[in-house]
């Protein structure tokens, strides 16, 4: 469908639906692998991506989201938990690493699963919840915690990680978030007059970058032309998910939520192997899309820091579900996990869009810096990003970072060692001691108070 016709359309269903908001809203969450900021045009790229742009004028945009981590497995286990990595415990991806690789605490054989180990607090997620709540669930496309159904999504075509983007040789069969979305709009079709939660979640654009040969070629020169033009096909993908909504005339009682787990570096980053695992923008800040008329405002631009663990209290909230899983037996200290994010339609709708809170990053290095591989906390505050870092086998060594992300928006201009920061530096390093405390993370806490 052309672009100007799929938004007349849309925008014609949601004036003749007349539609209000339920108690329960269907959900549907379009999470994309590895995808930068400016790889959408609603935060000022100039790729094509409609369907997305559409969402973000009929829905809240936040300027300003960050990952609880900036790889795979550990967002996406903060995002169904609401849990900082340090507290779910899921800080690796899930499966068997090459040690050779460059990483460290890998895990062993066999493939670990979060669910049941011990060493890992997933089991309060709001899947389970609305699972437990009379939602029909499906998780569709890239999963990563794990090799199978973890037992609450009744419809599940999921994988873990590392499936090839094409079904069989490329080009000459299937393309797979193609294959993805159709399962997707099946899911919806079978459960249009139910609450339902969807978890459409796709591989792309994360290497390889080999979309349809119908989407390269489209952006001159520019040596990243694959990355750009599997975007261009997902964007085609969500409108078809959009359209589906629509047909079935729920598009106005539906949640959705679009967003990715961590972005992308294209230049060389301390700690970084595949441009990611880092605190810098270029992956910790990245795209959160939300569109929920009647409970959301229009076309909103939401500057004030927010974090993928908002997710699970945002979804719960828009659901009314309330009550949390029973404490289960394998959860490490048998306690009731701890909530660290907050309902993002209470705070926009309280329209106070102000920095009261900062967000933070923990990381850990892929490859060595100075000899040794590092873990970091990064936290922003307004117009300032701090990093600091723990060296696994000299902690004397010292990489910290502060940025103006007002005047230095690339974070190229280190200003931690300028005798003019020293009160700002401060400032922060209190600001991550304070929400060390509250989060309960002993290495952000030590971080807080080391001299500098």
């Amino acid at each position: 469908m052309h672009r100007r016709n799929f938004l007349a359309s849309l925008g014609a269903a949601a004036a003749a639906s007349g539609q209000t908001v339920g108690s329960r809203p269907n959900v549907v969450i379009l999470l994309f692998d590895k995808l930068r900021t400016d790889a959408v045009g609603a935060y000022g790229g100039n790729v094509g991506t409609p369907r997305l742009d559409w969402l973000a004028s009929t829905g809240v945009r936040f300027a300003n989201c960050y990952t609880p981590q900036a790889l795979c497995g550990p967002a996406r286990a903060s995002i169904i938990t609401g849990m900082y990595p340090h507290a779910h415990g899921l800080r690796r991806n899930v499966y068997p690493v090459d040690p050779a690789q460059g990483n460290h605490n890998v895990y062993p054989e066999p493939v670990p699963d979060p669910f049941i180990d011990r060493r890992f607090r997933l089991w309060n997620n709001f899947p389970h919840l609305l699972h437990t709540a009379g939602y029909e669930t499906a998780q569709i496309g890239k999963w990563h915690l794990g090799p199978g159904n973890p037992g609450f999504f009744d419809t599940w075509k999921g994988f873990n990680s590392l499936l090839p983007h094409w079904v069989g040789k490329p080009h000459e069969s299937a393309y797979r978030p193609d294959v993805h979305t159709d399962q997707g709009i099946d899911f919806i079709e079978r459960n249009a007059r139910r609450p339902f939660f969807l978890y459409q979640s796709y591989y792309a654009p994360h290497e390889p970058l080999d979309p349809p040969k119908k989407y390269l070629g489209k952006h001159g020169a520019r040596a990243n032309d694959g990355y750009y033009g599997a975007v261009e096909n997902l964007d085609w993908n969500v409108g078809r998910i959009l359209d589906t909504l629509r047909k079935q005339e729920i598009l106005d009682r539906t949640l959705i939520v679009f967003s990715t787990e961590h972005g992308r570096a294209w230049t060389d980053r301390p700690g970084t192997r595949e441009g990611m695992s880092i605190a810098y923008d270029d992956a910790a800040r990245i795209p959160l899309i939300l569109r929920y008329p009647g409970a959301l405002p229009q076309g909103k631009v939401w500057n004030a820091g927010v974090s993928l663990v908002d997710l699970m209290p945002t979804i719960l909230d828009a659901a009314n579900i309330t009550a949390r899983s029973p404490v289960r037996a394998g959860i490490p200290g048998n306690v009731e996990p701890p909530e660290h994010g907050r309902s993002l339609l209470a705070e926009v709708r309280s329209g106070r869009d102000a920095w009261t809170r900062p967000v933070v990053t923990e990381n850990l290095s892929q490859r060595e810096v100075l000899g040794s591989q590092f873990e970091d906390r990064g936290l922003r505050f307004e117009r300032w990003k701090l990093i600091l870092r723990r060296f696994d086998k000299d902690p004397r060594l010292r990489l910290d970072e502060l940025y103006d992300l007002e005047s230095d928006p690339g974070e190229t201009r280190n200003l931690y060692k300028d005798p003019g920061h020293r009160a700002r530096r401060a400032d922060l390093r209190s600001m991550l001691g304070k929400w060390a405390a509250e989060t309960g993370d002993k290495l952000g806490a030590e971080l807080a108070a080391q001299a500098g």
